[in-house]
């Protein structure tokens, strides 16, 4: 371990100098920061070797810890770590500089409120730029330190490798996931997108892993059992419900509870906690960072595409009466599309009608099944789902009836 000292600008309209908590603010003229060469920490784009420029001829990066603001300050702000690597130090610092400054935004308010009455203030935040890391010796020297962030990852290199999708039927999955319109799998999957790219778009560890985690939430609290014996359940009770339902393998479930585990100890951007992990963007990860679910895996993506899976094989019937047209005919036993307008337009999403006199539930459950499986070319046992909603409605016709047929594609 190695003890490192990390300075930052800092800007704000009240700064209190001397010792505060872990960090310390003093003056520091320009002509000292010019004399020290203090400048922004920023990357460099690694080159490409000269075997791979042939045909690395296409590829995402980024550059990484790119500070997109410039801050002219006379004060500073600095902290000593004991690290492995500056790396380390650096984004352990950028965490304890941050956190102070939003106390001190927020003491700032406070000032102003005592002063001057609660109406008046408003949030001010305070700003930070880090500009110069150094190694500590011990007798107290300040060394300086070569170091340089470099972003070296080259992200699918040389795509497409092909034009056409690998099975027939991708292009009508890809038509009819779209045109499908589920407010839950859109939310789920914005965030699963957004998880997925967070890194290239200088998101932090622990954004990325709040909206890994919350590509999953969404699904599981949306099919969850709700109440148990009258009682609200918890995710965890929702995720086993829903395991069974969609099919979550027994590996995807433990690391699923694992990520829950980790969020709701450590805290998130949505969730803090006294013990949370949580760091800015741009900068290197703190060796304490203890958020497995940032990394994009197979989980999140599997529970969306299972998720789809199984809703687009429920259908919410509602039961109408027929009508004689003597110019159309006899609309009995027929189905009909109920349209909704939403975000994206008109949609059915398995809406419908069954126009039936059948009042008797039994009878005209097993009517229902029958006329189904028939217009729309499935098997009876294919129907693995046959429910009345609500089941307390004063006459039958208010209910609906939900079907559920199992998709295996």
């Amino acid at each position: 371990m190695k003890k490192y000292r990390i300075y930052a600008l800092i800007h704000g309209e009240t700064l209190p100098e001397g010792k505060i908590f872990e960090c310390e603010i003093k003056k520091m003229s320009f002509e000292e920061q010019k004399k020290r060469k203090f400048a922004p920490i920023k990357s460099e784009f690694a080159k490409v070797r000269d075997e791979e420029k042939e045909f690395q001829k296409t590829y995402v990066t980024s550059l990484s810890y790119v500070d997109p603001i410039k801050i002219k300050s006379e004060y500073v702000i600095f902290t000593d770590l004991e690290e492995q690597k500056p790396g380390d130090a650096l984004g352990g610092a950028v965490q304890t500089i941050e956190r102070i400054a939003g106390f001190l935004s927020l003491a700032h308010l406070e000032d102003i409120k005592r002063k001057f009455g609660r109406t008046r203030g408003s949030f001010l935040p305070y700003i930070y730029q880090v500009n110069k890391i150094y190694e500590v010796g011990d007798d107290g020297t300040e060394i300086e330190v070569d170091y340089s962030l470099v972003s070296g990852h080259v992200y699918l290199p040389n795509r497409p490798e092909q034009t056409t999708w690998r099975d027939d039927t991708t292009s009508q999955f890809l038509d009819e996931i779209y045109k499908f319109h589920d407010e839950t799998l859109e939310r789920a999957l914005k965030y699963l997108y957004k998880a997925s790219i967070g890194y290239l778009i200088l998101d932090s560890e622990e954004k990325m892993a709040l909206d890994h985690f919350k590509s999953i939430e969404i699904i599981v609290k949306e099919l969850g059992v709700k109440k148990i014996d009258g009682k609200k359940t918890s995710f965890l009770q929702k995720l086993d419900d829903v395991a069974i339902k969609i099919g979550i393998t027994d590996e995807e479930k433990k690391t699923i509870q694992r990520f829950w585990n980790e969020r709701s100890k450590y805290g998130d951007v949505a969730h803090p906690s006294p013990f949370e992990q949580s760091y800015p963007n741009q900068f290197p990860v703190p060796s304490n960072t203890r958020y497995s679910g940032s990394s994009f895996d197979s989980v999140a993506p599997s529970v969306v595409l299972k998720y789809y899976q199984y809703v687009k094989g429920i259908y919410l019937i509602e039961i109408g009466k027929p009508s004689d047209d003597p110019n159309r005919g006899s609309n009995r036993g027929t189905f009909g599309v109920i349209y909704e307008i939403n975000f994206w337009g008109s949609s059915h999403k398995n809406r419908l009608v069954y126009h039936t006199e059948e009042t008797n539930k039994h009878r005209l459950v097993n009517e229902l099944k029958k006329a189904f499986a028939k217009e729309f070319n499935v098997g009876l046992k294919d129907i693995v789902e046959t429910e009345i909603i609500p089941q307390k409605a004063n006459r039958f016709r208010e209910r609906r009836i939900k079907i559920r047929v199992c998709t295996t594609t």
